[in-house]
């Protein structure tokens, strides 16, 4: 436990070390992009913005301001955009723990900054140089960027993704001084949107950077309609691969180049194909890679609200303890009492399994693992006498790609039969469904069985949980039939020992497990099969030989077809007797 302790430690070192490395490039690289012509409240904002998280980021003003300072050699002046930048940051450190929304404090560091400013231009005899509008085009910037910057560190699941991501990416192309790339970036981004998510984000995308390419002093909106026409005309083309549809849209922005019209539509064709190229060679190699990358930052559907699910796994992490330490109080107990420790037991490992899915949440693991089989299932039933079957089965596919297939026999015949075992089916999948283990929820059932008042009761369990993903199955039986595997034509039988479910407490959870391949026939039943075909070899009951033969001998590939064919040799060997209740449950592999 020490050791793990000093590795977690490390590893937690090591990532604060990257992290604060990123932001302080990041903060560098914001704050030196001018806009405007030589305005530079990118780094305001965003020394504001990751103020208003945490004050320990107070060092980014550092970053920040260095990268200004080249500039001066320039001809810039960008002493008054350094102290707004100190101000603000003093600001905001000092109301951090005075409850605001992050609009309250965009407009405070807004108004700050321009004051700031103001003031700096007065005190240089510069005010000549700065005027109302472009004070208040700064403060609305601020605004805006504050805004974007908490959307792109917390997606939200619209559009407003799309241009925080744009625009963190032009703001550090502009910052390194590469801004003659910002029309390669905005249309490489936007192959990328049309072809993971849409059209419609991929056009808001276009019109977000053409705004900020404005800013930045390469605004041609000739460019921007181009680009919108050739992506609508691409999306055309988009369920056809996207060697087609890149060549779509370049076909598209080409031909608008020569359409005469008010605006001047058209493209360079280097700043229209070098991007289409790199799209079409990152697609080729990494497209799936990519893809899970544009989502995650784009869409908030794949990602979990930071503070609601940090806090909501906390609680459940905290409650979870608490079931844990109250079954281990209750275990000790050798009445009655005793009983309680499973049911806190249970609502320990469902709270468990609920964190589980919390932490899971920004990647699907059942459609991340490929699945390695599928499986085809049916059902054959017939009642003993009447309409009424004591029998009862069913299947369902859990969250973690899991197929669990239960037939259960109910104690003698008709309604109560089939109330007892619809009771075991429904609880036992509606336990594994909320995240149960298999071990409690049998255990459970069991002690449910036990305790009805002045009444004898008991029903089979004959359980399959089947691993979609590895092919692994495991086979619990409760006092049940034995189940048939067919793989190609042998048939081999699966079986154990094991009083039913209701008659002893203290339940010993066995199971066996094989490996299934593509091909296989699982073969499930009530002892009404198993119990009502005679032996050709033996001449006695209880004896599968022929139920196997025909197994076997079924060329057909459907499972209701081979369900329909052992029921029917099954209800062949009651000839002259009394008939049981009979189910059959047939899966295929695929």
């Amino acid at each position: 436990m020490e050791n793990t302790s000093k590795i977690n430690a490390f590893e937690i070192a090591g990532t604060k070390i990257s992290y604060i490395i990123i932001l302080t490039v990041v903060a560098c690289l914001v704050s030196r992009g001018p806009i405007l012509g030589n305005s530079f409240v990118c780094g305001i904002s965003f020394i504001a913005y990751m103020l208003s998280r945490n004050t320990l980021n107070i060092y980014l003003v550092i970053p920040a301001a260095t990268g200004l300072l080249p500039y001066i050699s320039r001809g810039y002046d960008p002493w008054g955009y350094i102290a707004a930048m100190i101000v603000c940051s003093l600001i905001q450190t000092a109301t951090r723990k005075i409850p605001m929304s992050l609009w309250q404090r965009a407009l405070i560091t807004a108004s700050a900054a321009i004051i700031a400013i103001s003031i700096y231009s007065l005190a240089a005899g510069k005010v000549y140089l700065t005027s109302p509008r472009l004070m208040f085009a700064e403060g609305m910037i601020i605004v805006a960027l504050m805004g974007i910057f908490d959307t792109f560190d917390r997606p939200r699941p619209d559009s407003l993704s799309a241009a925080s991501f744009i625009t963190m990416t032009l703001l550090i192309i502009n910052g390194m001084g590469f801004s003659f790339l910002i029309w390669f970036a905005i249309i490489f981004v936007s192959l990328w949107a049309l072809v993971c998510i849409d059209v419609g984000e991929a056009l808001f995308l276009v019109a977000a950077g053409s705004v900020w390419a404005y800013l930045m002093g390469h605004g041609q909106w000739g460019i921007t309609v181009t680009v919108m026409l050739g992506l609508l005309a691409a999306s055309f083309a988009k369920g056809h691969g996207a060697l087609l549809m890149s060549a779509t849209f370049v076909c598209a922005c080409w031909l608008c180049g020569h359409i005469d019209s008010g605006v001047v539509l058209g493209i360079d064709k280097y700043c229209l194909i070098i991007p289409t190229i790199l799209f079409i060679a990152l697609y080729w190699r990494f497209g799936t890679k990519m893809k899970k990358f544009i989502h995650g930052i784009m869409r908030k559907d794949l990602y979990a609200e930071e503070g609601a699910d940090e806090y909501a796994e906390e609680l459940l992490e905290s409650r979870s303890a608490q079931m844990r330490k109250l079954s281990e109080l209750y275990s000790t107990y050798l009445d009655n009492r005793s009983l309680l420790a499973d049911q806190f037991d249970m609502t320990h490992q469902m709270m468990e399994n609920l964190r589980w899915h919390l932490k899971s949440r920004t990647i699907n693991k059942a459609s991340v693992i490929s699945e390695k089989i599928d499986m085809k299932i049916a059902i054959s039933q017939c009642a003993a006498s009447g309409n009424i079957n004591g029998d009862c089965c069913g299947w369902q596919e859990l969250d973690d790609g899991r197929m669990v297939m239960v037939v259960s026999d109910g104690m003698g015949k008709g309604k109560k039969a089939a109330a007892e075992s619809l009771m075991v089916t429904k609880t036992m999948m509606a336990l594994l469904k909320a995240g149960v283990s298999t071990d409690m929820a049998l255990k459970m059932i069991n002690t449910i069985m036990i305790i009805k008042d002045n009444e004898d009761s008991y029903a089979t369990l004959d359980m399959i949980i089947v691993d979609k993903h590895t092919g692994k199955a495991k086979f619990y039986k409760i006092g049940a039939a034995p189940t048939l595997i067919r793989r190609k034509s042998n048939v081999e039988e699966v079986k154990l020992s094991a009083v039913p479910l209701g008659i002893v407490n203290g339940l010993k959870v066995k199971y066996v497990e094989a490996q299934l391949k593509k091909g296989d026939w699982i073969v499930m039943m009530s002892d009404g099969i198993s119990d009502g075909v005679e032996g050709k070899s033996s001449g006695t009951l209880h004896n599968l030989h022929n139920i196997k033969e025909t197994i076997a001998a079924v060329r057909s590939t459907d499972p209701e077809t081979m369900g329909d064919l052992v029921m029917n040799r099954a209800i062949d060997g009651y000839v002259g007797r009394e008939r049981d209740d009979m189910t059959v449950m047939v899966a295929r592999i695929l």
